[in-house]
């Protein structure tokens, strides 16, 4: 099972880059209009994560979607509909795949399930663009879905 995970996932590790805590990649900042993370419109969707859409055109399709998740806090078991590419802006977390930090991004599609992990002592942020609704496995997370929204 964990090398089918692996022939279906991919981490892409960037070099760190000398940056002020909680920057955002040039085209998110522009899109954002500046606004820092921390005073973004957050909704709270659960105990410990709050996200952030991102308005796209409706030509884009997907979405585009910030993620604010406490530390020691898990995602729901879930597998995707299509691609999701998740970039972690700061903190980290954790799945069946391995670790994912600050630069890295996870390029995962429909064959895969996992449960993210948020490491402890800090806030994981995440830009997360999906093309198709999640799928989450629990019946209560599918039950919470309409009003999370991804």
């Amino acid at each position: 099972r964990t090398l089918n995970l692996l022939d279906r996932a991919t981490l892409h590790r960037f070099p760190a880059r000398a940056a002020v805590r909680g920057e955002l990649p040039a085209p998110l900042l522009r899109v954002l209009a500046g606004t820092p993370l921390r005073d973004l419109p957050w909704k709270r969707k659960a105990p410990g994560v709050a996200l952030h859409h991102v308005p796209l055109s409706s030509a884009d399709g997907g979405k585009l979607v910030l993620m604010r998740i406490a530390p020691g806090k898990a995602m729901p078991e879930h597998g995707h509909g299509g691609e999701e590419l998740t970039l972690v802006l700061s903190g980290a977390y954790r799945d069946e795949i391995g670790r994912f930090g600050p630069g890295d991004v996870a390029d995962l599609d429909e064959d895969v399930e996992h449960r993210p992990v948020v490491e402890e002592g800090e806030d994981c942020y995440c830009a997360v663009a999906i093309e198709a609704p999640t799928r989450f496995k629990s019946f209560p997370a599918r039950l919470m879905q309409p009003f999370i929204g991804i």
